[in-house]
């Protein structure tokens, strides 16, 4: 394998940096102790400027080039773009209802099942008891309107995995090797 480029970053197969590397992980590092490398990434992934410089930190990340295209929002160096899981709350999806419809294919004298559910627990101090309220019902009509109701946490909002398929691997970054020379 040919010596890396000073601040190249490699993706290994194994649990730990190679000797000369070290992992994109975010961590501070001295300058006096790396000036060619600080040289090239300078404070674009945190630290100082005076005595520190960080490395980028891709734990969870997928890299991405800089720049932006047709439709596409800017990227800049060093950006954070997205989350790994996001919380889902009523204000993430359009406005809808999902109004519980009953159908029937026989003939009813019913006129209404708008204050009728499917099956209910009777509100009394016995263990609960379901009945079904509703025989037959007429063709397509509304339910009650709370027959369906919201459901999720009562402490909050639930955040739901957001990442996208992936494969773990240890990316590292050149601290020795040859200096890139600019064109």
């Amino acid at each position: 394998m040919a010596d890396p480029f000073i601040g190249e970053i490699r993706a290994f197969a194994f649990t730990f940096a190679p000797m000369g590397w070290a992992t994109c992980d975010g961590q501070i590092l001295q300058i006096a102790q790396n000036q060619a490398l600080y040289s090239i990434l300078g404070i674009t992934y945190g630290g100082d400027g005076r005595s520190t410089f960080g490395l980028p930190n891709l734990q969870g990340r997928a890299p991405m080039d800089v720049g932006a295209g047709p439709q596409l929002t800017p990227r800049t160096l060093g950006g954070v773009v997205g989350d790994a899981t996001v919380p889902l709350t009523a204000n993430n999806f359009p406005p809808h209802t999902h109004a519980l419809n009953v159908v029937s294919n026989s003939d009813s004298n019913q006129t209404t099942v708008a204050n009728h559910y499917l099956s209910r627990v009777q509100a009394t101090g016995r263990p609960p008891v379901t009945t079904n309220t509703c025989l037959p019902p007429p063709v397509n009509v509304q339910m009650a309107t709370d027959a369906v109701q919201l459901a999720g946490s009562a402490t909050g909002p639930i955040a739901h995995d957001n990442m996208q398929p992936y494969l773990p691997l240890l990316m590292c970054i050149a601290l020795n090797g040859e200096y890139p020379q600019r064109p």
